[in-house]
């Protein structure tokens, strides 16, 4: 949570250009780290669903991939505590997966240089067909 957002005077101070240059200190290293996190690129084509995740800074075991229903929840959380502190690194991608995926086939793969790759493909189509209409005999009723 930011205290600059909150933090918005009209007087120019040394407190205020102070709360200024946090918050570009802020948004740099926000906008820096996500570019070091997990990138992704998603597949969608006629003959499966795919996502590819980097999370080449992540061991195997803490990452961790679940499916409920359609929703598709990839996480990695990371704690490393040393003598000197302790830091921790996460992330989290939701995805809803197409209706025409085959959610029971869903497979994941990860490569040694840390690619995770997680793939379902796509329900066979049912074909179009003419369905008849077949007609039945009304009787009529005579009082």
């Amino acid at each position: 949570m930011s205290l600059y957002h909150y933090y918005r005077p009209t007087q120019r101070s040394l407190l205020n250009e102070m709360m200024r240059d946090l918050g570009l200190i802020e948004r740099q290293f926000i906008s820096n780290s996500r570019d070091r996190t997990t990138s992704s690129e998603i597949v969608n084509n006629d003959e499966k669903f795919g996502i590819n995740l980097n999370v080449s800074q992540f061991k195997p075991e803490d990452l961790k991939i679940n499916l409920d229903g359609r929703t598709l929840t990839i996480q990695g959380d990371q704690e490393v505590k040393t003598e000197n502190g302790y830091s921790k690194k996460s992330f989290s991608r939701v995805i809803l997966l197409p209706e025409d995926v085959d959610a029971s086939k869903v497979a994941s793969n990860l490569s040694e240089d840390g690619k995770l790759s997680i793939e379902a493909p796509k329900k066979e189509s049912i074909q179009g067909r003419s369905i008849p209409i077949q007609q039945t005999a009304s009787e009529e009723k005579n009082e």
